[in-house]
């Protein structure tokens, strides 16, 4: 009897921590640099512009950073420099031309 009892909780505890290994998570990976730039746009840019009126064209880098620029002087400090490069790496990784 007193062998069952240890031999019950020895399979316990190890069924406890195999549980508890297989619920350990993996901490979240950092989004991609297009992914930031694509939710800025969605929160900066369409404000103004549909998604299908971007998606429309494709420019290169060098246009995007200019059309980019022209936006960030219509309304001073909505788009800060930072956020103008992700939108811009973004924009070129999903409508640029080469």
């Amino acid at each position: 009897m007193h062998v069952r009892s240890v031999v019950l909780i020895v399979v316990s505890m190890m069924l406890l921590a195999f549980a508890i290994g297989c619920a350990k998570q993996e901490p979240p990976k950092p989004a991609a640099p297009a992914a930031d730039g694509k939710a800025l746009f969605e929160t900066k840019c369409s404000v103004c512009h549909g998604l299908d009126r971007v998606t429309a064209r494709k420019e290169t880098k060098e246009k995007w950073a200019s059309i980019v620029k022209e936006m960030q002087g219509k309304k001073a400090g909505w788009i800060s420099d930072a956020d103008a490069l992700k939108i811009i790496e973004s924009l070129s990784a999903e409508l640029g031309k080469e």
